[in-house]
């Protein structure tokens, strides 16, 4: 049995993290446990670990840690296994309280949960989810700061993108899949928008231009059928994320194929990428090459490492708390 402390555990996974030879999540959340230092979060991990897996296989040892805005804390430490494997550790915390314990497995290690597993439901972390937007262009959104230019993230690698042969696939719940090229998409119509753009980590960019297709362009073309609920995106790099429909058809949302009057170059998503403005920027994905339209939640990459279903920037929602 889990310790009290210790509210739901989920066991999650991504093809994204796959490549990182991480091949199961078990993502717990925890009753708001306050905490003081690092050795004090260390001393709350190995114990929610002992609670979920037992006895464990090797000493809990420090890795690093990182701020995630102004509001969170990412700690993580390592569970040592033989002939130098591990399971990586990461530690949420919340102002000074830890709110939940990720556990990344990867498929050589046979470690399993004693503790019961949960199925986890996205809409019970939309809990201001009918709260209109409160951050116009020119306010400061909680938790960031604005720098000059935008940080380059390729978590998974940047891919190579021979365009003969790329195209962008939409489906799933909808009348009609398509198939787009980028002169499709440019058929399609395409708009230019100004805006902000926010990383979850807590730096924020000033006007960037993108040039793009707007998803209503895409929703009128496919006709997405009325059970959908969400859009399950994938991209070239095998990186994934999730976006509630809702969210996916808000105005200003773009398929984009250009940035500040260019087409786009490779590091920020040639040739096309998602800009969802009033999201985090890990949903606005890059290298976009598969549009899905489904009824079912399903993890992305950085879903399944604990971060928030939707990720409004208004309601700074950058981890789970379900």
């Amino acid at each position: 049995m889990c310790l009290v402390v210790i509210k739901k555990c989920y066991e999650t996974s991504s093809t994204g993290l796959g490549l990182k030879r991480v091949s199961r999540v078990i993502d717990c959340s925890i009753g708001d446990v306050e905490v003081f230092s690092v050795p004090n979060v260390r001393h709350l991990a190995e114990n929610v670990a002992r609670s979920v897996f037992g006895d464990l296989p090797g000493e809990l040892v420090f890795e690093s840690s990182e701020s995630v805005g102004y509001t969170h804390t990412l700690h993580k430490f390592r569970i040592l296994v033989k002939h130098s494997k591990y399971v990586g550790v990461r530690v949420v915390v919340r102002g000074k309280r830890a709110i939940r314990v990720l556990f990344t497995i990867p498929g050589d290690v046979n470690i399993r949960p004693r503790c019961r597993i949960a199925v986890y439901t996205p809409r019970l972390d939309f809990f201001r989810g009918d709260v209109a937007r409160t951050t116009s262009v020119d306010q400061q959104p909680r938790g960031q700061v604005y720098i000059d230019l935008p940080v380059v993230y390729a978590i998974l690698g940047v891919p190579r993108v021979d365009l003969s042969k790329w195209t962008l696939h939409i489906e799933g719940l909808v009348e009609k899949p398509v198939e787009l090229t980028l002169p499709d998409l440019y058929e399609l119509g395409v708009e230019r928008v100004r805006i902000d753009f926010h990383c979850v980590t807590g730096w924020s960019v000033r006007d960037l231009e993108f040039t793009g297709v707007p998803v209503e362009g895409v929703v009128r073309l496919v006709r997405p059928l009325n059970s959908v609920k969400w859009v399950y995106v994938e991209s070239l790099d095998r990186y994934s994320t999730i976006i509630p429909y809702e969210e996916f058809t808000a105005r200003g949302v773009l398929i984009a194929v250009e940035m500040n009057g260019k087409p786009l170059d490779t590091l920020h998503g040639y040739p096309a990428r998602l800009v969802v403005p009033h999201l985090y920027g890990w949903k606005s994905a890059k290298w976009i090459s598969r549009l899905v339209f489904t009824d079912n939640y399903r993890d992305g990459y950085w879903e399944a490492l604990g971060y928030h279903p939707r990720g409004r920037v208004d309601l700074e929602e950058r981890f789970k708390a379900n």
